[in-house]
Order: C-alpha cells, then structure tokens, then sequence
C-alpha cells in the first residue's frame, strides 16, 4: 500500500509541476521534482518497497515526458541504486543533503536519458550538449525545493507507521 501511494502522490506532484511550470515558466525552464521522490525511496524505503515505488515513480516520469517507454523507468530504478550506495557510504540526513542528493539525481536523470536517446535515435534528430545548461538550471531548481517535496513525503511516510503501545517518549 505504501508504495502505491506514493506512486500517487508523484502523478499528483507531476499534474502540479507541470501547471505551475506552465504559468510560471512558459518553458523556460523545467523541474525534475519526481527525483526527490526516488531519493526519498532510496534513503527511507525498503529494499522491494523502494525498488516497485521508484519504477512506478519513473512510469510516472514515463508518462509524463513523453519519451521512449520505459526509459525513466529504468533510470528511475537506477538512481534507486545509486542513492542505496551512496547513502551507504555517506550520511544523508539533514535537508541540505538531500537537497544536494536531489539535485545530483535530477542531473543524472536528464543526462543519462540524453545520452540513451542520442545513442539510440537518429545523429540529426539526436539531443545535444546544447542542454547541459538547462539540464544544470533544472538540477539546480530541484535541489532547492527538494525540501518540501522530503517533508511531504515524510508526512505520507507518517500514515504508514504504527505506534506501540506501552512505549515511553
């Protein structure tokens, strides 16, 4: 149950990026708030409950982006991993390092999907290093508002954890 809420709250988040960047940015710039969420999973989430939340979390992604299908999902997984390993070996509980993590996560999305897409499409139709500074605008944009998406989600994470009774505060 919990990984399918929050595969839901990433559509909602979705639907809301994508109205408040339509607004608000016109396209000029984009967000990779969903990124906050895989990181979240892989910090907090289980092993099974992080890896099916952050594929449905990247079908989201898949959804939305209109891109190869099942390529987000597959990165999604991938940063899965990536943050497990590093939250392994570095200490990532305060918000400024998840921030940092989001951030370094949203880049690692927009570049490995341009890479695989330039490998993967024809060389005229094929992305470019043109992107590398908006693809660092968005990693940069995501990282500062990846606090309020890890508190939110920290508040769902609440729903889910049972209290024992008979246990001192």
């Amino acid at each position: 149950m919990k990984p399918l809420t929050h595969v839901l709250f990433a559509l909602l988040l979705a639907a809301l990026q994508a109205a408040v960047l339509r607004w608000v940015g016109g396209g000029w710039f984009s967000l990779a708030l969903l990124a906050a969420c895989i990181v979240h999973q892989g910090l907090h989430g289980g092993n099974v409950d992080g890896s099916v939340a952050s594929a449905g979390i990247g079908y989201v992604m898949d959804l939305t982006s209109g891109s190869t299908k099942g390529l987000m999902t597959a990165l999604a997984v991938l940063l899965f991993i990536v943050v497990r390993a590093t939250s392994a070996a570095v200490d990532v509980r305060s918000r400024s390092a998840f921030a940092l993590l989001s951030g370094g996560g949203a880049f690692f999305l927009s570049l490995a999907a341009m890479i695989l897409t330039r490998y993967t499409s024809a060389p005229e139709a094929a992305p470019g290093a043109a992107l590398l500074p908006r693809m660092l605008l968005e990693a940069l944009l995501t990282g500062a508002l990846a606090p309020f998406v890890g508190m939110a989600l920290t508040r769902i994470d609440g729903l889910f954890q049972r209290e024992e009774a008979g246990l001192l505060r």
